[in-house]
């Protein structure tokens, strides 16, 4: 028999990925439970024939109940695959034998503790978990580690083993939500599809459609608008939250609190893997004080762009030793040298210690920084500020732009560790909970303070001035990074 599939974008760039556990989120009706079925049909046909000349594989689907995964992944292999699909009811598996491939689909349900010691002694070559947010994630790694084994090495070996999983956006603030967006797992790997009504809805050909709209050209305008209308008919028939994970492809609303930004960043748009330094722009270090001092290098580029190039981290240290350790150090980067730069800080920094005569400006100063009080400390405008970046774009892109690699505090916080918490009450704190997420997101507050409200310029401005009078001085000299190599 022949199968024609072509997968949507993001499920293409699933199935072209060699990471060993993929997930693949979107709307309800996106593809992605045919993607993850059109997958492990590959993995079986690319299997590389055994000394008999059979290519032999041995995957399980894994749900919560027998009932879903009948409901879903058997009734997609029946739709697409049925002529050379046997599904073995007393068994619960599927099995393939054509041509040279001889293959097995065990249906493995978690809410039977017969099925997961099973499960979890099995000699398999992959998994498919589907609706993995229903799953405990902390099976994933046993599971994992029975992937690879068939086939053995007698019979050939396994070309590729792993497992893939997909399902719709988790609720914010669930151990799903930290596990992609704060402490990911470096052999994982994420695929998150647009939204039912974003302009790059995928799967839209094959939603609602008529026998008339399917004999249209694909993508002709009557038969996009045709799938979209199954989306904007679920609009009115959920509640928001269900909308917001279904349909708008987002994660739903955090019961204990919400993340600050959660409405304006989207870290596919706004996080880049590597970010450069703009000729020719100062540099603007945001500066949180206290015994966690925290910075961040940032720098509006000639595009009216807010980069966020790298943090530096302290914890229990007082502001001389950070700049020591760690500012100075990361501004002696290549990429950094020569540029003039300015430091805008918290401004609680103007008081004086009660033990030295001495304030965190004294301290800055005397390092050899330019720097200023951020022009408020007021925590509206701090956020607003930072959501104005956030809500803009620059030719089509972000306005607000993350270094992933340099910042990956930032980029944890913005994904929901900045927080503001729900009280008993229900509603939630006006002022985001304290923590080590809040340190270095009111250092990027007043960076972005600084680059909104014109202060820059107007520093830069009085740095020439300074300069000028320096040259007329002996003794007199302006900083720059370049100070410290």
């Amino acid at each position: 028999m022949n199968v024609e599939y072509t997968a949507p974008p993001t499920v293409s760039s699933f199935m072209n990925s060699e990471a060993r556990t993929r997930f693949i989120l979107g709307p309800v009706g996106s593809g992605k439970s045919t993607g993850c079925m059109m997958e492990i049909m590959r993995r079986m046909l690319q299997q590389s024939p055994g000394p008999d000349g059979i290519r032999r594989t041995r995957f399980v689907i894994v749900r919560q109940t027998l009932g879903q995964i009948k409901a879903t992944a058997l009734k997609e292999f029946d739709t697409w695959v049925s002529p050379i699909a046997h599904y073995k009811v007393s068994e619960n598996v599927i099995h393939f034998n054509f041509n040279d491939v001889k293959s097995e689909i065990h249906l493995i349900p978690l809410d039977d503790e017969d099925d997961q010691r099973r499960l979890l002694s099995m000699q398999i070559t992959g998994a498919w978990v589907n609706e993995f947010p229903e799953i405990d994630p902390g099976i994933f790694p046993s599971l994992a580690g029975r992937c690879g084994r068939y086939p053995s090495a007698a019979e050939g070996g396994c070309d590729w083993h792993g497992v893939i999983a997909d399902g719709n956006f988790p609720t914010e603030g669930s151990e799903w939500h930290k596990l992609f967006e704060i402490t990911q797992p470096p052999n994982w790997q994420v695929f998150k599809q647009p939204g039912g009504l974003s302009d790059n809805a995928e799967n839209l050909n094959w939603l609602l459609q008529s026998k008339e709209t399917l004999a249209l050209p694909l993508n002709a305008p009557e038969r996009i608008a045709k799938g979209r209308q199954y989306y904007l008919d679920l609009l009115g028939e959920h509640s928001d939250d269900w909308v917001r994970r279904y349909v708008h492809a987002e994660y739903g609303n955090d019961p204990s609190g919400s993340a600050v930004f959660r409405e304006s960043f989207k870290s596919s748009f706004h996080v880049v893997d590597e970010l450069e330094p703009a000729p020719g722009h100062p540099l603007i270090i945001g500066q949180d004080f206290g015994r966690d001092p925290c910075s961040v290098i940032c720098q509006m580029d000639h595009r009216g762009r807010f980069l966020l190039l790298e943090e530096v981290m302290a914890e229990d240290i007082g502001l001389e030793l950070h700049l020591s350790r760690g500012l100075r150090p990361a501004l002696q980067n290549a990429r950094y040298l020569g540029r003039t730069m300015i430091l805008i800080g918290d401004p609680a920094g103007v008081q004086r210690s009660t033990t030295y005569e001495e304030t965190s400006f004294d301290v800055l100063k005397r390092a050899g920084f330019m720097a200023y009080p951020a022009p408020t400390n007021k925590i509206d405008a701090r956020l607003g500020a930072v959501e104005k970046f956030l809500l803009q774009q620059r030719d089509g892109g972000p306005c607000f732009v993350v270094d992933r690699r340099r910042c990956p505090n930032i980029v944890r916080a913005m994904n929901g560790e900045y927080r503001f918490v729900r009280q008993k009450s229900g509603l939630l704190k006006p002022v985001p909970e304290k923590g080590r997420a809040s340190h270095i997101m009111d250092a990027v507050q007043y960076a972005a303070l600084a680059a909104d409200s014109g202060a820059v310029g107007m520093a830069m401005s009085r740095i020439g001035r300074d300069r000028g009078r320096a040259s007329r001085r002996p003794e007199g000299r302006a900083f720059s990074s370049r100070a410290w190599t």
